[in-house]
């Protein structure tokens, strides 16, 4: 399906409704595996024989797998898509792609999509997939997404960059990786995945100006009331990849709320426990049971600002460490066992010489 730049910019600046607007909002999982390998990291890997049990899941238990883009299409519309759509998604393009995951998915029949980054392709790295492979893979059905030139750390200025270079350096990344896919035969769908899943309110206007989809590595299911330029997606390794916790993922519904501050979750080096001010809406959820989890501290702080407990101020119980946290928050559904409603806030904090951590 083509859609002008024009149509693009209107479906990305469409306005998510309130979830009392929608009670019945449809709901979509994305999920992100990056290498399909024993061999590979732990950190960003699932073994083969992993991979394949979580595939032969979502057939066994009736799930629907969709392709991303028409996805975010229908769901950025207000239209339906059908109950437990699940879509698959594989950042950096990893030759294990190819000769692990992309056998499974291609007899199954099955859409996903992989996330390039340019110039790991031309740089012809033995562990990156080649041109002629991604090629292969999208005539097979695959889609072919934007993971930006040389994958930066795309919140962080450079020593006296301004905002303005900044914001040309960054349209850079993404323009010149989709003109790359392009030129290289591809058909790319204007959907950016966030290197390290790292974004800041002026890079989600920026994306959302070059008419772009956009998305992160937080958890949480996706709906109409989603922020599309801040997409939620479950990244599947090893250590949270028993069939249980996937189960329980790809079950996952979009909690229904409004986050009121921050603007976003860039930190600086002098905030040790940042708060997070949300506005929960109604939904077919349990909010008795909502309770929110910072990453290696289990469940924290609740602090409900209103009588009637729809304005609530979540703090983590410990300082948070230099690098990537988040605080997840859930809610039991009134009605399906083992269904949770989620939702997931990304922090980002540099050292403490204000110094960006490195990895």
């Amino acid at each position: 399906m083509l859609v002008s730049s024009c149509a693009f910019y209107v479906l990305l600046s469409v306005q998510p409704a309130l979830a009392s607007d929608r009670p019945d909002v449809e709901n979509a999982v994305i999920l992100i595996y990056h290498n399909v390998s024993d061999t590979t990291p732990p950190v960003t890997s699932v073994s083969p024989d992993t991979f394949r049990r979580h595939m032969q899941y979502l057939e066994d238990n009736g799930y629907t797998v969709w392709p991303l883009y028409k996805t975010l299409v229908y769901l950025a519309g207000g239209r339906k898509v059908p109950p437990k759509t699940v879509v698959i998604t594989f950042d950096d393009a990893y030759r294990s792609v190819y000769t692990e995951a992309y056998p499974v998915l291609r007899e199954k029949r099955w859409p996903f999509t992989v996330f390039v980054t340019t110039k790991y392709i031309n740089d012809e790295r033995g562990h990156y997939m080649s041109w002629d492979q991604l090629r292969e893979i999208e005539r097979a059905g695959a889609q072919i997404g934007n993971h930006t030139v040389s994958h930066p750390y795309m919140i962080r200025h450079r020593k006296g960059e301004n905002r303005f270079r900044w914001q040309d350096r960054m349209t850079e990344e993404i323009e010149a990786a989709q003109e790359k896919l392009t030129d290289e035969g591809l058909k790319p769908i204007r959907v950016l995945a966030y290197p390290y899943g790292e974004f800041s309110r002026p890079l989600q206007d920026l994306v959302a100006g070059l008419g772009y989809y956009a998305m992160g590595q937080q958890s949480g299911a996706v709906s109409r009331q989603s922020d599309f330029q801040a997409l939620p997606r479950f990244p599947i390794t090893t250590g949270y990849d028993s069939l249980d916790d996937f189960a329980l993922k790809v079950a996952a519904k979009n909690l229904p709320v409004q986050v009121l501050a921050p603007e976003d979750g860039v930190l600086d080096a002098s905030t040790d426990i940042p708060e997070l001010t949300l506005q929960l809406h109604s939904g077919p959820y349990d909010k008795a049971g909502f309770a929110c989890y910072a990453s290696g501290q289990g469940k924290i702080q609740l602090e409900w600002l209103n009588q009637s407990k729809t304005v609530v101020a979540v703090r983590a119980n410990e300082a948070l460490p230099p690098g990537r946290s988040k605080y997840n928050c859930t809610a039991p559904s009134k009605s399906d066992a083992n269904v949770y409603y989620w939702f997931s806030f990304l922090w980002m904090k540099p050292e403490s010489n204000g110094q960006w951590y490195l990895e």
